[in-house]
């Protein structure tokens, strides 16, 4: 009997262990479920609540379009109207969505952009800054509410589309709105003549590279293999992966050509989701695709050339019947009637250039304006009427209303004070917003072969009694002198104006680079290069806090560009851009895979550079680290692949390199947007007569 009691207590007691083991396994896969539950609640209302914000940011755009006057816009400043108008977009944007709380607001975010004195910006500036904040609750039966809160900065800014992104090529001819044919790219390359792009896309990526920010273009071709050039002779690489866009492409199609077949496990093309450490996050690199839209606005260079060399208050550029613009500004538009040393020069038809000194040394020219007094036939003194004159050896004049400074280089001062530059380009100007007008000014006419009137010419005759053949004034800076072209006070700027080509140096030592402020305009092309062209061993340092606007082509070759005091370098070039790096084979960084690490590493080119023609990068042999965007208004091509070079091999090691060769590295060839140089540079940029919604720093909470 106790034994058959003792079996039955057995039997129930293990009964009682497997009930228990049996609820709790289905109490965890209970919780496990409802976990789940949860977990995909979080998901979909963190999503539906991005989805939200893209709608009021959308809803933003689209009020600003419809309630703003372009008329406001083409104003000096802003006016009461304007205020009202903009309060009235974004009022109406916030009661428009229901069921949800939206704010906006721009209280305290002006200062996270570097304004501390908001109520003076916006009365002088149009741009308006805002926080966006939204609150959204996930509605599930059974489960707890979930509740994510996003907030997003967005700047409203009267500036080109262009502005608003890291790479992208607009694929409309030079001077229309028409779009490029393949008969408009066939021709010649810029480190090739022969060859032929062959391709109307707009942008054209061969190979891998990567995009931190979001592409513009209505056109996209995509390619396996990059170029690089040797000899001038174009060479294909092999098989990398495709681009890593960390961001939106923005296209209406996409042409995929010498696909490689994607590896088994892995996203390889036509988009690269990378070997970031932040893929566990969910960041990689297949970009989210939305088509162009219709809300892409165009820059006007012609137009934005002759506004800013208006507002510089340099001689003016006259606008042809046609259209256009003259080839030089009007010597009646200079005003040095002041200036008693320009008025004798003037005068007896001898400027500078007919005093030109073979030292350099600016005090042996003392001697040419200096007064003999005599009594009785013998010399008692000397006087110099324009005592310190060579301190500041600059004309005095004004712009035409004699409202501003404007301080005049003549073309030939560059040999009289060829070792005395500081003179030019400190005294008078340095610290301020004053204007730096550089040109020559000569009777001569080459075409005529006679004298004429005094012209203010963008070129000179190196010898009019031999080659009579026009050359290109040349101003040379940078290099051992800075041009400080900014009150550091109110943070304007000033203006360099060249009536010819600019050319700026660097140095090989951080230490010693110079430093570059203020707005410029280049009536001919532009070169920043090195101090010996020549020497291609080192990269020279220049610092940049400027916008440069180019009437011709512009060159960047094998320089690093770094910011002043933060900011950057805006290049906006009529002609074509092209950007050189020598075949360096620096591998710095490039298998580092913490995408936060490489955001925060300095960049060797830190600036935004356009183009309203076209340009060709190449980021094969070279490294290319760029802080701020590229984009070509025809037709952008990028060659990039993801190579470490050991030192021994020569580029043409690429031609059998490909995707296996070294994987998990980042891309020689690397773009990240910097929406900064709005705010940076605004005063400087092209303004236009519409409100652009530029998105930043979204925040899930």
């Amino acid at each position: 009997m106790n034994e058959k009691g003792s079996s039955l207590l057995v039997v129930l007691l293990i009964t009682l262990i497997f009930s228990v083991l049996g609820l709790a396994v289905l109490g965890a896969s209970v919780n496990n479920v409802k976990r789940t539950e949860i977990r995909e609640a979080e998901i979909e209302t963190t999503a539906n609540t991005k989805v939200l914000m893209s709608e009021v940011v959308a809803k933003l755009q689209e009020n600003l379009n419809n309630t703003i006057d372009e008329k406001e816009l083409q104003k000096e400043t802003p006016s009461t109207d304007y205020k009202s108008q903009v309060e009235t977009a974004v009022r109406n944007t916030a009661s428009a969505f229901t069921g949800v709380t939206i704010e906006i607001n721009n209280e305290e975010i002006y200062k996270q952009y570097g304004i501390s004195d908001v109520i003076n910006f916006k009365k002088n500036n149009f741009l308006r800054i805002y926080e966006i904040k939204i609150d959204n609750t996930g509605a599930d039966s059974g489960n707890p509410a979930i509740k994510r809160t996003i907030t997003e900065n967005v700047i409203l800014s009267p500036t080109p589309s262009f502005l608003n992104y890291a790479v992208g090529a607009y694929g409309k001819r030079f001077g229309t709105d028409k779009p490029i044919n393949i008969n408009d790219v066939i021709g010649k390359d810029e480190e090739n003549k022969d060859i032929k792009r062959g391709s109307d896309s707009a942008l054209i990526i061969n190979g891998s590279p990567d995009i931190i920010g979001n592409v513009f273009a209505p056109t996209l071709e995509l390619n396996s293999r990059a170029n690089y050039i040797k000899n001038n002779t174009r060479n294909p690489t092999g098989d990398f992966q495709g681009p890593s866009i960390f961001g939106t492409l923005y296209t209406k199609k996409i042409n995929k050509d010498n696909q490689p077949s994607n590896p088994e496990g892995k996203v390889f093309y036509p988009f690269f989701d990378g070997e970031f450490d932040e893929k566990i996050d969910g960041i990689n690199g297949i970009p989210a695709i939305k088509s162009t839209g219709s809300n892409f606005v165009d820059m006007d260079f012609d137009e934005t050339f002759y506004l800013k060399w208006i507002e510089s208050g340099a001689p003016k550029l006259p606008i042809l019947s046609d259209g256009s613009l003259a080839n030089n500004p009007l010597y009646g538009e200079l005003n040095c009637s002041d200036d008693n040393l320009f008025k004798a020069l003037e005068n007896l038809d001898a400027m500078v250039e007919n005093n030109h000194i073979v030292t350099g040394d600016p005090d042996e020219l003392m001697n040419d304006f200096t007064t003999v007094e005599k009594e009785n036939g013998k010399i008692t003194s000397t006087v110099t009427p324009h005592d310190g004159r060579y301190n500041n050896p600059k004309f005095t004049c004004k712009n035409k209303d004699g409202t501003k400074p404007v301080y005049l280089i003549e073309e030939s001062m560059l040999e009289t004070y060829n070792v005395y530059k500081a003179k030019l380009f400190d005294t008078d100007v340095k610290d301020t917003t004053n204007t730096i007008f550089f040109t020559n000014i000569d009777r001569f006419d080459p075409e005529n072969e006679i004298s004429t009137e005094r012209r203010l010419l963008n070129t000179y005759i190196k010898n009019k009694d031999e080659d009579k053949t026009p050359m290109p004034n040349i101003l040379k800076i940078g290099g051992d002198n800075n041009l400080l072209l900014k009150n550091p006070d109110n943070r304007e700027k000033g203006w360099l104006v060249v009536n010819g080509s600019l050319e700026i140096n660097g140095s090989e030592e951080l230490s010693t680079a110079p430093v570059i402020k203020g707005n410029i305009l280049v009536n001919g092309d532009l070169y920043i290069r090195s101090t010996d062209a020549e020497n291609d061993d080192k990269s020279e340092i220049l610092k940049f806090d400027a916008t440069i606007y180019v009437r011709g082509n512009t060159t960047i070759d094998n320089v690093n560009i770094y910011g002043a005091d933060g900011k950057q370098l805006v290049v906006i070039s009529n002609g074509d851009l092209k950007i050189v790096r020598v075949n360096e084979y620096d591998n710095a960084a490039l298998d580092d895979k913490s995408l936060v690490n490489i955001i925060n590493t300095p960049p060797n080119l830190k600036g935004v550079f356009y183009t309203n023609k076209t340009a060709t990068l190449y980021g094969v042999g070279s490294l290319f680290q760029i802080e701020g965007g590229i984009f070509a208004r025809e037709q952008l091509i990028i060659n990039a692949i993801r190579y470490k070079f050991p030192s021994t091999e020569s580029i043409d090691v690429v031609k059998f390199a490909n995707y296996n060769s070294y994987e998990g590295l980042r891309s020689r060839f690397y773009v990240e947007y910097d929406n900064r140089v709005i705010t940076d540079q605004l005063s400087s940029l092209p303004r236009v007569n519409r409100l652009q919604v530029i998105v930043d720093n979204q925040v899930i909470h």
